[in-house]
């Protein structure tokens, strides 16, 4: 298999195809981020925010009683 970086240098241009794929490549890790954020930060924060607001507005109710 031929090195495309070589390829590369000899040309001092970038061909077309390998720029599609970096592009490609790193919007297909934005995702991965973007998805992991989500689910391993964003809703678990939320569902934590939920349930001490549920926790705090029990006890109120309960104070009030």
């Amino acid at each position: 298999m031929e090195n495309p970086f070589k390829k590369i240098l000899e040309e001092k241009e970038l061909p077309e195809t390998i720029k599609e794929k970096v592009i490609n490549d790193i919007n297909l890790i934005k995702l991965s981020l973007e998805l992991s954020e989500l689910f391993l930060v964003s809703l678990p924060e939320v569902a934590f925010k939920f349930f001490e607001t549920e926790k705090n507005s029990d006890k109120k109710d309960s104070d009030k009683k």
